[in-house]
């Protein structure tokens, strides 16, 4: 699943973020793999999206949530990251 298929307040955790050409802004704010993140709101006609990931608040476009992979966090399920 990529991380633009989350929907307003799901979670989900980063996998495979490693294998794509990311800017490196975007690492150091705490995109990396094993992070829980969770789509806040997604801005009139689908860009940008808004996360929070990790503790970090952050808005993102279209080109870079199609390039994150994600697995859904079950509700209830607590996180190793």
């Amino acid at each position: 699943m990529k991380l633009k298929d989350l929907t307003p307040n799901q979670k989900a955790i980063i996998v495979n973020c490693q294998e794509k050409p990311l800017p490196l802004k975007l690492m150091e704010m705490g995109c990396v793999d094993g992070v829980e993140v969770t789509l806040l709101n997604k801005a009139p006609f689908g860009s940008p999206l808004y996360f929070m990931i990790g503790n970090t608040r952050i808005a993102l476009g279209k080109e870079i949530v199609n390039e994150i992979d994600v697995e859904l966090v079950e509700h209830g399920t607590e996180t190793k990251a």
